[in-house]
């Protein structure tokens, strides 16, 4: 599914860096961790994905999703990667967020 080298988990619907997901250069461990080093958003919803930790042989990531509530756990990057919202827009990496212990993010 990635596009280069650098690319672990990325959209389909445009190689724009906003649908690059998840990046070897994002240095996610492979167990959950404490620090939420990536922030991905359904642009069309309500849904926010805090991403910590990433297994690239299971292609499961590891975070905090604030969605209909907040829940800390398993998240799986096929899912996000194939999701399309309204008008058939694919999740969007915030290209602004900068790494923040899971602790100080507020609802």
């Amino acid at each position: 599914m990635a596009t280069n080298t650098n690319t672990l988990e990325c959209s389909t619907f445009q190689n724009r860096p906003a649908y690059h997901y998840l990046r070897q250069s994002d240095k996610l461990p492979t167990k959950p961790d404490d620090v939420c080093r990536v922030k991905l958003f359904d642009p069309t919803g309500s849904w926010t994905w805090y991403i910590s930790s990433y297994d690239p042989a299971t292609r499961m990531a590891g975070g905090l999703v604030d969605g209909a509530y907040w829940e800390y756990g398993d998240i799986s990057m096929p899912e996000l990667v194939a999701f399309r919202g309204r008008f058939g827009l694919p999740i969007e990496r915030d290209l602004h967020w900068s790494p923040c212990p899971l602790s100080e993010l507020e609802r």
